[in-house]
C-alpha cells in the first residue's frame, strides 16, 4: 500500500535571538501553486528585463541616426550655400574678366568710353562697384593717415627752444613749449601709448607710437594720465604741463620721431 501524501505543508520562521517563531500551516496544493507562480513571475521579469533591454538599444539607435541625419542635412545645407557662392564668385569672376579684357585689350581706334560703352549693362554695374569700393578705401586710407599725423599742438603756449641738431652742446631733439603748470597736454595725434614712466632729463613723460614710423614724446609732466597699452585719440589729454626732470620751470618738450631718427616739429605742426 503506497504512503498517504501529505496534505499540508508547514513552514517555520525563526528569528534571531530568543523571540517567538512564526508558523505557517499551508495546504499543499495551495503551497504547489505559489512555487510554480513564483517561478513563472521570476521568468515573465526576466524575460521583460531582456526585451526592456532591446527596446532601450533600439530607441539609442534610433536617436544616434537622427542625430546624424540631422548632422547630414546640415552639411548638405552648407554644401548648397557654398555651391550658390561659388557660383556667384564665378559669374563675379568672369564679369571682371570681361572688364581687364575690354580694358587692356589694345584698340587702336575708339576711346575708353567706347570701350565701356561695349561692356554689358551687367559689367558696367561690376565695375562702377569697383570704383565705388576704390574710392571708399583710398578715402579711409587718407582719413586714417591725417588721422595719425601728430599735426595738432599738444599745448598751447611759446615756443622757447627749437629743434636742432647741432653738436652734443646745443642737440635739441624736439621744441620746449612754455605753458602754465597743469595745463592740459594732448596727444598731436591718433595712437598707441607704448612708454609711460620716469627719465632724469625728461622727468614724467609720455611715449606714443602713431604707426607708419611715427613717434611722438611728451617730457617734464607734472603727471601723466594715460599708461602703456592705452589707445588715444587725435586731441585727447595724456597728462598736464609740469617741471619734472631736468627743467628750469614750467613748460613741455616735445619731440616728433620718424623712421628712428628725431625730425623737426614745426614741419608738422598746423
Amino acid at each position: 500500500m503506497a504512503p498517504r501524501k501529505k496534505r499540508f505543508i508547514t513552514i517555520q520562521i525563526l528569528p534571531e535571538g530568543s523571540g517567538e517563531a512564526w508558523t505557517f500551516r499551508l495546504r499543499r496544493p495551495f503551497f504547489e501553486f505559489l512555487f510554480y507562480a513564483f517561478v513563472i513571475a521570476l521568468f515573465a521579469a526576466g524575460f521583460a528585463a531582456v526585451k526592456l533591454t532591446q527596446i532601450q538599444g533600439k530607441m539609442l539607435l534610433a536617436n544616434h541616426m537622427a542625430l546624424r541625419n540631422q548632422e547630414l542635412l546640415d552639411r548638405q545645407q552648407k554644401l548648397t550655400q557654398l555651391e550658390t557662392e561659388l557660383a556667384g564668385v564665378v559669374q563675379k569672376e568672369r564679369a571682371i574678366r570681361r572688364i581687364l579684357q575690354a580694358f587692356l585689350a589694345p584698340a587702336p581706334r575708339g576711346s575708353e568710353d567706347d570701350r565701356a560703352t561695349a561692356l554689358g549693362a551687367e559689367d558696367s554695374a561690376w565695375l562702377e562697384n569697383l570704383q565705388t569700393i576704390n574710392r571708399r578705401l583710398e578715402s579711409r586710407d587718407a582719413s586714417l593717415s591725417r588721422d595719425r599725423k601728430p599735426n595738432i599742438w599738444p599745448v598751447k603756449g611759446i615756443v622757447t627752444q627749437r629743434f636742432s641738431t647741432g653738436g652734443a652742446d646745443i642737440r635739441h631733439d624736439g621744441i620746449d613749449i612754455m605753458a602754465e603748470g597743469n595745463a592740459v597736454v594732448v596727444s598731436a595725434a591718433r595712437g598707441l601709448v607704448i612708454e609711460e614712466g620716469w627719465d632724469n632729463d625728461l622727468g614724467q613723460y609720455v611715449r606714443i607710437d602713431h604707426d607708419y614710423g611715427v613717434q611722438t614724446v611728451y617730457g617734464h609732466l607734472a603727471r601723466a594720465v594715460v599708461k602703456r597699452g592705452d589707445q588715444v585719440g587725435k586731441g585727447d589729454p595724456i597728462g598736464v604741463v609740469g617741471n619734472t626732470g631736468r627743467s628750469l620751470g614750467p613748460h613741455l618738450h616735445f619731440e616728433i620721431i620718424f623712421k628712428g631718427k628725431a625730425v623737426d616739429p614745426l614741419s608738422y605742426l598746423d
